[in-house]
């Protein structure tokens, strides 16, 4: 079973790396639509459930049902409430770090933040429970920072190459495209240090970063498709945060 987990900076090429690290190892690829979309399974009806199973399953129609059954088997054993239903948890879990810079908190603001985190989190667990998937974002390194058999890989890169993607892939001049950095990586930097009390750019986190200013998108995945052949294959159990690998920026 391989697990791995992709946290970048904006601009950096995260999701290109993870979709062609899926690719290569023929694993699912999940980001935050996703994720949303397993939120809005999860909340369908058993019967809707009922007539899925009868059907070949997708991915994510395999992860709803798989966190319908988590759900069933918590309240069995009386485990209390759960943090996927409600109006609007897809839009909560389909929300865009950049959405979540609350320039003035407020105690509803910090309630959301804590609904975001708690709903992310068990989700992703699941998620990695299935097996076999790459996990974009949504703090996955430090949510399962405490499993040895997953992969966790971070991403950066210099400002100008951010922003030369950032234009391209979101259709922004350059001054919107810096301002939507700026954003971007303020409300990542307040998400990590209110939910995880660390940063999205601390190397401890994962087993190592690229820097893609540096390297190439293709090595770069390249790289993490060998690491991730080696876990699996060898059936490597790395180490945890006080132990990882350095960090490395490709220079």
């Amino acid at each position: 079973m391989t697990v791995i987990t992709i946290e970048g900076r904006v601009g950096a090429g995260a999701p290109d790396i993870g979709r062609i690290v899926a690719r290569e190892l023929d694993l699912d690829f999940v980001d935050r639509l996703i994720l949303a979309e397993i939120a809005r399974r999860v909340g369908s009806t058993v019967g809707e459930l009922a007539t899925q199973e009868k059907r070949t399953p997708s991915f994510v129609n395999r992860l709803a049902q798989s966190v319908q059954r988590m759900l069933h088997r918590s309240a069995v054993a009386g485990m209390g409430g759960d943090p996927y239903f409600g109006p609007g948890v897809e839009h909560l879990l389909a929300r865009p770090y950049s959405e979540m810079d609350e320039t003035t908190p407020t105690a509803s603001s910090d309630l959301d933040a804590e609904h975001f985190r708690d709903t992310t989190a068990e989700v992703i667990r699941d998620i990695a429970e299935a097996g076999n998937v790459v996990i974009l974002s949504r703090g996955g390194a430090a949510i399962l920072g405490s499993r040895t058999d997953v992969l966790r890989v971070g991403m950066v890169a210099r400002m100008e190459d951010r922003v030369s993607r950032v234009m391209q892939t979101e259709r922004l001049d350059e001054e919107a495209a810096v301002e939507y950095i700026e954003h971007a990586d303020r409300a990542q930097h307040n998400y990590f240090e209110k939910a995880f009390s660390s940063s999205p750019i601390d190397p401890f986190l994962y087993h190592f970063m690229w820097n893609t200013s540096d390297v190439s998108i293709e090595y770069a995945a390249q790289v993490t498709v060998d690491a991730a052949r080696e876990m699996a294959d060898k059936g490597l159990k790395w180490a945890g945060k006080e132990e990882s690998p350095a960090a490395a920026t490709g220079s």
